[in-house]
């Protein structure tokens, strides 16, 4: 089984040549979903120097406990730097990667976008960004939301106004007896109107 090491002179596409045809001799179907734990292992063994360092740094974060942000910016951030610090030798672009990976969907889309080239920018804009946009949502929201009955016009007192002062408006208003400004009926059913031909006088 052929090695390989990363350097320079070395040939990724000759390699992988290689151990196809050291699998065919031995049998073994590469090509088969079956085998290709066996097939990954075997290539794996044989990595040398940097090649070797690569892929022990690719298989220990994606066998490291994932990290979502559930709650405010700065827990998310302690905690992916917890788990960063697990891992030895992870590029600062995987650092990246995977922090993006754990954010809220707005804060991600915002970060990924200003392609930062460090953690630390890439944690500095996600802190401003939620610091910016969710705490001030949260005030807006406060000033913003009124009680229901604000604008509802409050109960007419009635006994504090002289009846012939009170207009026809005022009556509309309130639902008011036009004759004597009392609420619960109209006019045409006012047990206080004189009855007959007689003139009416209004309270």
């Amino acid at each position: 089984m052929p090695t390989f090491s990363g350097l320079p002179e070395e040939s990724v596409d000759g390699f992988m040549f290689a151990a196809k045809l050291f699998m065919q001799g031995k049998n073994i179907d590469y090509t088969s979903p079956a085998n290709s734990g066996r097939v990954m292992a075997m290539l794996a063994t044989n990595l040398r120097g940097d090649a070797a360092s690569w892929y022990h740094t690719r298989v220990a974060i994606d066998h490291r406990p994932k990290c979502k942000q559930t709650g405010k910016i700065d827990d998310y951030v302690a905690q992916f730097r917890r788990l960063t610090a697990q891992v030895r030798e992870m590029s600062q672009l995987d650092q990246i990667d995977h922090f993006c990976e754990g954010l809220k969907a707005e804060t991600r889309k915002e970060v990924s976008y200003l392609q930062c080239k460090t953690l630390s920018e890439a944690i500095s804009h996600a802190q401003a960004f939620e610091r910016t946009h969710f705490s001030l949502g949260k005030t807006h929201d406060s000033h913003t939301r009124r009680p229901i009955t604000e604008n509802v016009p409050e109960p007419m007192d009635i006994t504090a106004v002289n009846s012939p002062e009170i207009s026809k408006g005022m009556c509309r208003q309130h639902n008011l007896c036009f004759y004597c400004k009392a609420s619960g009926h109209r006019i045409r059913d006012c047990s206080k109107k004189p009855q007959g031909n007689g003139p009416a006088q209004r309270m």
